[in-house]
């Protein structure tokens, strides 16, 4: 059965997420997208952050022309399940999920959406 609420879409897409660490030290790192959806993102990335923690995401899809993403997506998600690499493989990836994004194009302010930007 089926338990996903949204479809999702295959898309690598540069992901920076961050989230605080121990002793409140806050932790950036870099992966890509490998599907995404109006209800989350599922991320490969080297580090994950742990399940349940709250991490920041910006997402940057990759541009039509050209080699600069210009659009960009923000949220406030919790993650949802980690799935680490096979041994030897050093790509793990997590899950999260949002109520809500905020988009921006270029150089222009964000807008609030009421979709989410999550993925399971």
């Amino acid at each position: 059965m089926e338990r996903r609420r949204q479809v999702r879409y295959a898309l690598g897409a540069r992901a920076v997420f961050s989230w605080e660490g121990p002793e409140e030290k806050r932790l950036e790192v870099e992966g890509v997208t490998r599907d995404i959806s109006l209800a989350g993102a599922f991320i490969l990335t080297r580090s994950c952050p742990p399940a349940h923690t709250v991490v920041q995401v910006e997402l940057f899809l990759p541009p039509f022309h050209g080699t600069v993403a210009t659009v960009r997506f923000r949220a406030e998600a919790r993650v949802l399940r980690v799935e680490h690499g096979p041994p030897g493989k050093q790509q793990s990836g997590f899950a999260v999920d949002s109520t809500g994004f905020s988009f921006s194009s270029g150089g222009e302010t964000d807008s609030e959406s009421g979709s989410g930007l999550t993925c399971d």
